[in-house]
């Protein structure tokens, strides 16, 4: 039986989950969109089904794997349950694959259909997706949208006149007619772009006639609309766990905390995610990157080596590493870091990964995954708001053992520093700050509400004025569109890697957000008085 302390420090995020026996066997896999909540729903007192009980008896650990949404965990599970066959799951005997979508490039006219079969012929494959009925759907849009071929090779040929979708002018029929091959290239193009997600165009005119729906009080015909667009939401959701005819791969990600260092690594062998393994290791001196590269070099020395190798942060000694494990495999590797094309998604699954079910208390957890200096009592968070440069606010909110102290935050009109120049406001703003003894003793902690260059300004301040604090910052990533908080403390090149389902990066965003809420407040309030003058 798992103790409930466990339970509760399980992830809040999707995934699979990885019930072990005694003997460290898994048992049964299962998939949730809440891990934490689905594990805890097997041990209810009110359980009544012989099955569960059975199992929850065995039950001795639980080892989970998450991921970026609800469909990757759908396909991992599946990968998983086909690789280990656990005691207590179905046996699917006729081991059927989730089902792709199959774009016959190579054709002089390609074909778009749906198949369970993938074979290497150079043809393009979309997917795995979990549900064949959101495939139909989709495949029902294309026709609408694209008119392309859907019938297999040997149809094909041996066609003497057009089939019904050409007389619903839904395929342009090259079979038998006459087809512009460079216009056909033209909307096979268009076909692949949808698929890849890189077209909006057809969301967006689903979500204008949502609106003109409800605006009409046709909210039958909306919400047929809404679930076609919920089915292409889905279809052109990207997933990381399952790739067609993938590479070999490792993906590393690494925490640092006091003395300790975090390593999770996520197995693909042939695109197909296998495993996560979590390890923790100490380390001496102020390094913590040597102990990681030492780490990796005794890892691969017994061990199966990829072909390619993703690490989370770069590393100094990486290309050593490289050399090395390309001599002992007599062939290439190719080492990583998170800024290479391509990989930031993977790297971004390897950190979410790196969540552990230790229960600590929030204060400890601050302290040893920032490594700071004391455990954080008082904390100070720090946002500057402007509208280009006009009525410049800084502010600061001040949270008291994790609860915000409404009563002491503070607000700042600033007014020697550049307008456009948010360094420079932040700097003006913490200098006011640490040299005004009213506002109220100095935190155990300043957060700052923005990258590098605000962080390294805070940094400056402090030093100047004798401050021995803590200092850290939390900014939009560089991908903006997808809007990624990062997380920066002194020193460090890299962001920290946290993962997003951890209590700590929860509480600094939900700190950073109240920050952010008073600073715009404050700043509207100060705009208005203004223009009213």
């Amino acid at each position: 039986m798992i103790p409930g302390m466990r339970i509760d420090g399980l992830p809040g995020s999707p995934g699979v989950y990885l019930f072990k026996d005694g003997d460290d066997r898994i048992i049964y896999i299962g998939k949730a969109r809440n891990i934490r909540d689905r594990v805890r729903s097997y041990f209810r007192d009110d359980v009544k089904d012989i099955k569960t009980r059975t199992l929850t008896e065995t039950i001795h650990t639980v080892d989970f794997i998450l991921t970026a949404n609800e469909k990757e965990a759908f396909l991992l599970e599946n990968n998983l349950i086909k690789q280990h066959a656990p005691k207590y799951n179905i046996d699917l005997k006729d081991d059927k694959s989730y089902i792709s979508l199959k774009l016959t490039v190579k054709d002089e006219y390609p074909a778009l259909f749906a198949t369970r079969k993938i074979v290497d012929d150079g043809s393009l494959y979309f997917g795995p997706y979990p549900h064949a009925r959101d495939v139909r759907d989709i495949l029902k849009i294309i026709e609408r949208l694209y008119p392309v071929r859907k019938c297999k090779i040997t149809v094909f040929r041996k066609r003497k006149r057009p089939c019904m979708l050409f007389e619903l002018g839904k395929c342009p029929g090259p079979c038998v007619m006459p087809v512009d091959a460079t216009e056909y290239a033209g909307t096979i193009g268009e076909v692949r772009d949808f698929l890849s997600g890189r077209d909006e165009k057809v969301l967006k005119d689903i979500e204008g006639r949502i609106a003109r729906k409800v605006a009409a009080w046709d909210f039958e015909g909306a919400q047929a609309l809404k679930e076609r667009y919920q089915a292409i939401k889905a279809m052109t959701e990207k997933q990381h766990v399952h790739e067609h005819f993938g590479k070999n791969r490792d993906a590393w990600a690494f925490s640092e905390g006091t003395g300790r260092v975090s390593l999770v690594v996520l197995t693909f062998r042939r695109g197909v995610l296998l495993s996560r393994r979590l390890y923790k290791e100490r380390f001496f001196g102020e390094d913590p990157g040597e102990a990681i590269m030492t780490f990796l070099f005794q890892y691969y020395g017994s061990r199966p080596i990829p072909d390619e190798i993703i690490l989370s942060e770069e590393m100094e000694d990486s290309d050593v590493l490289e050399k090395y494990l390309t001599e002992r495999n007599k062939g290439p590797v190719k080492i990583m870091g998170p800024s290479h094309s391509g990989v930031r998604d993977m790297v971004r699954l390897a950190v979410e990964n790196l969540h552990e079910t230790e229960v600590l208390p929030l204060d400890e957890s601050f302290r040893n995954t920032l490594r700071l200096r004391t455990v954080p009592r008082r904390i100070e968070i720090y946002d500057i708001s402007h509208i280009g440069g006009q009525n410049p606010t800084g502010a600061f909110t001040v949270f008291k053992d994790f609860r915000p102290a409404k009563d002491q935050y503070r607000v700042f009109h600033v007014r020697s520093a550049e307008t456009m120049d948010d360094v420079a406001m932040i700097t003006e703003v913490l200098t006011r700050r640490v040299k005004n003894p009213d506002l109220g003793p100095l935190p155990d902690l300043f957060i700052i509400d923005g990258g590098k260059g605000q962080l390294a300004a805070a940094h400056r301040v402090l030093r100047a004025n004798n401050v021995d604090r803590d200092v850290i910052s939390i900014a939009k990533g560089e991908r903006r569109r997808r809007m990624e908080d990062v997380i920066y403390v002194p020193a460090r090149k890299n962001p920290l890697a946290l993962p997003r389902a951890s209590a700590v990066f929860k509480e600094i965003v939900k700190m950073r957000d109240e920050a952010h809420r008073f600073a715009v407040s404050s700043h509207r309030r100060w705009r208005r008085k203004e223009n009213l003058k």
